[in-house]
């Protein structure tokens, strides 16, 4: 563990508030590529999980629904607020959290493991983690072009941002589908290529998913994934279609089974 995940959800939530200014009152209404929300509807959404978690930590009970609820929820209490009023609240939020969540980052407390709602258990240190993902992904995918409807130009994707992201859902890959095992009919190796790269590979195992780092060698893949790592982030959360970035290698069957299945949160 290390502090990048701090870093890259302060440079991630950098990102999005310096796009915010930049923002017609057109663009924050604009219906965004998450699907139901509006750009001022991501943004809110970024602030509320933000003070959710936060409030967790301090030991608030979540209400007993899933992530998916809850975060709509969120968004549905706050709707009518202004852009200003959901920008100032993510900027709130993400200063608090950075203050919060550094204090993850030591043990004994860091390997403390949680539950995430529906998302399954992590370690407490990987909850920055969550959040490079959630700022990165809903900006660069949901709120910006070509996926989204906002044309703003912002830094490019670097290892800061996207490494702790791609640990969020290697982490998440045992978890977040219980029945994804089902779909792994053979081992499998993900070769991430790119800032933040990795291999590990994925196997059946009593029944659920086993995630090997590096790669095990007595049990040879039946397929090799190979993918940069901020196309990871699309794909694996159905935000583009794998075939567009994803190359197989070996048994093409292994591969669709496990690919045409995978969608994280």
């Amino acid at each position: 563990m290390s502090h990048s995940g701090i870093h890259g959800m302060r440079a991630a939530g950098d990102d999005a508030l310096a796009v915010a200014p930049k923002l017609s009152d057109a663009d924050w209404e604009a219906p965004s590529a998450a699907d139901g929300w509006s750009v001022k509807d991501v943004y809110i959404h970024l602030g509320a999980l933000l003070e959710l978690l936060q409030a967790a930590i301090a030991g608030a009970e979540a209400p007993p629904i899933g992530i998916e609820e809850l975060n709509e929820q969120a968004v549905a209490e706050r709707r009518d607020w202004p852009a200003a009023r959901a920008t100032g609240f993510l900027r709130e939020q993400l200063d608090l959290a950075s203050g919060a969540f550094t204090a993850l980052q030591e043990e004994p407390i860091a390997s403390t493991q949680t539950a995430l709602l529906d998302l399954g258990q992590y370690p407490l240190h990987a909850i920055p983690d969550m959040f490079s993902f959630d700022l990165t992904t809903h900006l660069r995918y949901d709120v910006l072009q070509p996926r989204g409807p906002v044309d703003v130009n912002i830094t490019a994707l670097d290892e800061i941002r996207i490494a702790p992201a791609i640990s969020w859902l290697i982490g998440g890959l045992s978890q977040m589908q219980p029945e994804l095992a089902d779909y792994i009919e053979a081992p499998i190796t993900l070769e991430l290529v790119g800032p933040g790269a990795r291999q590990i590979q994925l196997s059946a195992h009593g029944g659920g998913v086993r995630v090997a780092e590096p790669p095990d060698a007595a049990a040879p893949s039946a397929a090799v994934l190979t993918s940069n790592t901020a196309d990871f982030l699309a794909w694996s959360t159905r935000r583009m279609p794998w075939q567009e970035s994803v190359q197989v290698a070996g048994d093409l069957g292994v591969a669709r089974s496990f690919l045409d299945v995978v969608n994280l949160i």
